[in-house]
């Protein structure tokens, strides 16, 4: 077997693991209000541990009320909650995997009407509704009994063992730091005390052979903060009192980039290692880390390389549940990757009181309807079905009308698929959506799709091919603003192509998604580059935690010198740069080499196929950046759900 390492055994504790594949906790919010176990996350979590992954560490389920953290978040704070948390469960370890759970307390990071914390200091980046109140001596002692409760109800429940949540900047990273913890009671004098005695008390009462997993915040990449050298010590002192194995990550909500990395870090692989192996070296249980883990390769040569003994794949698992049996049957090229974008798991949804999607899957948080591919209904009658158009809205129309049993023809007027995402996955650090362009390319393939590239739809192939549905996918186009002097510019889209070479100094007109990617493309590349937007920030549908990584002070946009300006309107455009209204009320020459536009995007909708496609076919439909420019997750899930219903 190839991956040796990955798939053979690991103990923790008493507990063996059948490989060192594990699911992360991820908060997918598909509880109920009371934070009961539902009928979608049973499905949810059945689909991974089908998927063939060793041990799944449940989310992080709050040991009490006050330290929930987002709405649809699993509970473990009342005895009543034992028989969903046990069919829960059940339902991972009757498909070979372990079921772990994760214990946690948001502490100032919950979303509650009062936050509790060690001390009365907040976070900064994403502040609490109020000023935290400074628990008691008293009241965290409380806490350690909730810890211990919970853990017991995980027991009962059939769990085979918890992970303490030390980490991200909930309460106990919080009582570890001295950043959050200015006490001057036993819990100051010793600020690793309160996760000892959490642990301590769950061996109590959980039984010594209990297996207790910790997982431990080795750096919180901020001044002041935990660092791993302190985190060795406090991994030590944990394991002397019997925590059984550890998974190391890092951050809080004031580096928050640095918990769930976007793409933009995408070359590293392994996000984790190098602080899992600095732990590895200090303590005899097991290690387990990951971060934007995709290839297995990189994988099982951290095993091989005595950085871990396990690795966590987390968001991979939410794209792909199949990911750890695919690796063992060799089907590396049917492996759906994870675009690290966040945009329909934590970012965009989950941290804003919505359920979990993901851009590349849509049966994500559909698994209670269609576990998976298998299981979509197969077409009632089989129709021709004509696409139009070889972006992702097209590619995943295609591929959910053909798995469904209808005579799929795609339709691509460009030598290549992809359309506008082909484009966006130019620059290096999108490297992971080239991935996915091959995946749908070895999918439609393999499900026998007829995929004519080269050619326009025109009213000849439309006729000849005599489809009874058509699925308009073309796009969209970049939008060119009524500039003076907009002809001495050029559009992103050709500058990412190659069609026009960028001089040394660079503008960029817009800061949207397109115009920051660019920026960051070219300024890797030793240009210096300045962004201009009319709008007062930029990126305002960007999610947030790429947002940070991009825009915090010590943020990517300024490692690579990117300059930004808002609230900067441009007057005229010339050969020799671009005249621009800086307020209060001051004209500027910026010089440039190039001015690159990026400013927009419009449908591309020719009128004359759509009255063609109407009088030929019975069902016409648009789809994607023809119907409205959007994001992928729009596409793709627009794809998936017309071709559902044909």
């Amino acid at each position: 077997m190839p991956f040796d390492k990955l798939f053979s055994p690991l103990d923790i504790g008493r507990l063996r693991v059948r490989n060192r594949l594990v699911m992360p906790p991820m908060v997918v919010g598909y509880a109920g209000p009371r934070g009961e176990v539902t009928e979608r996350l049973l499905a949810y979590y059945e689909a991974r541990a089908r998927g063939g992954v060793g041990l799944i560490i449940v989310e992080a389920s709050y040991v009490r009320e006050d330290g929930k953290l987002v709405e649809g978040e699993l509970g473990i704070y009342d005895d009543n909650l034992i028989p969903g948390l046990a069919t829960l469960a059940d339902i991972i370890k009757v498909h070979g995997a372990c079921a772990a759970i994760q214990l946690v307390h948001g502490g100032i990071q919950a979303k509650v009407e009062q936050p509790v914390g060690p001390s009365a200091i907040g976070r900064k980046a994403i502040p609490p509704s109020k000023t935290p109140k400074e628990l008691t001596t008293e009241e965290v002692e409380e806490l350690v009994e909730a810890f211990a409760s919970a853990a017991l109800r995980a027991k009962k429940a059939g769990f085979d063992a918890v992970e303490i949540h030390g980490t991200h900047g909930y309460l106990i990273a919080q009582f570890l730091s001295p950043l959050t913890n200015r006490r001057t009671d036993k819990y100051g004098a010793d600020r690793i005390l309160f996760a000892l005695e959490i642990v301590q008390r769950i061996k109590e009462l959980c039984g010594k052979d209990y297996p207790v997993i910790f997982r431990l915040c080795a750096d919180e990449f901020l001044n002041g903060g935990i660092t791993i050298s302190y985190a060795k010590q406090v991994a030590k002192r944990l394991v002397d009192v019997g925590v059984d194995a550890f998974d190391v990550t890092g951050g809080n909500y004031d580096t928050i980039d640095t918990i769930i990395p976007s793409y933009y870090c995408t070359d590293s692989e392994g996000w984790f290692f190098k602080l899992a192996k600095e732990i590895k070296k200090e303590v005899e249980v097991p290690v387990i880390s990951g971060g934007l883990i995709s290839d297995p390769q990189v994988a099982e040569e951290a095993i091989k390389n005595e950085y871990v003994d396990a690795v966590f794949i987390g968001r991979q698992l939410i794209a792909d549940p199949e990911w750890p049996k695919k690796v063992m049957e060799g089907r590396i090229e049917d492996i759906r990757p994870c675009l690290a974008c966040n945009e329909g798991c934590i970012g965009n949804r989950v941290f804003l009181g919505k359920p979990c999607w993901c851009t590349v899957n849509p049966l994500c948080g559909f698994e209670y309807r269609w576990p998976r591919d298998e299981d979509i209904p197969r077409a009632r009658r089989k129709k021709k079905v004509l696409i139009i158009g070889g972006g992702p809205a097209g590619l995943e129309a295609a591929r959910i009308a053909a798995l469904r049993g209808h005579d799929v023809v795609l339709v691509e007027r460009n030598r290549t698929l992809g359309g506008t995402a082909k484009i966006a996955a130019v620059p290096k650090f999108k490297k992971r959506l080239s991935r996915l362009l091959e995946w749908y390319e070895t999918q439609l393939s393999k499900l026998n799709v007829r995929v004519l590239m080269g050619k326009e739809a025109d009213e000849e192939l439309i006729t000849e091919e005599r489809p009874e549905v058509i699925i308009i996918a073309t796009g969209s186009e970049p939008l060119i603003p009524e500039i003076p002097g907009v002809e001495n510019a050029v559009v992103a889209d050709d500058v990412l192509l190659g069609k026009v070479k960028a001089g040394r100094k660079v503008v960029i007109v817009g800061a949207g998604l397109v115009g920051i990617e660019t920026a960051l493309h070219l300024a890797q590349q030793g240009k210096e580059v300045t962004i201009v937007e009319l709008l007062p920030e930029i990126a305002p549908d960007l999610e947030p935690i790429s947002k940070m990584a991009l825009t915090k002070p010590s943020g990517i946009l300024r490692e690579y010198g990117i300059k930004v300006l808002t609230n900067t309107p441009v007057i005229e455009i010339r050969k020799e740069g671009v005249i621009v209204f800086r307020p209060p009320a001051n004209k500027e020459m910026l010089v440039a080499d190039t001015v690159i536009l990026a400013t927009g995007r419009k449908p591309v909708l020719d009128q004359r196929l759509l009255k063609i496609a109407k009088r030929v076919a019975k069902e016409v439909y648009i789809i994607g950046d023809a119907k409205e420019p959007r994001k992928m997750i729009d596409a793709i899930h627009e794809g998936f759900f017309i071709a559902l219903n044909i």
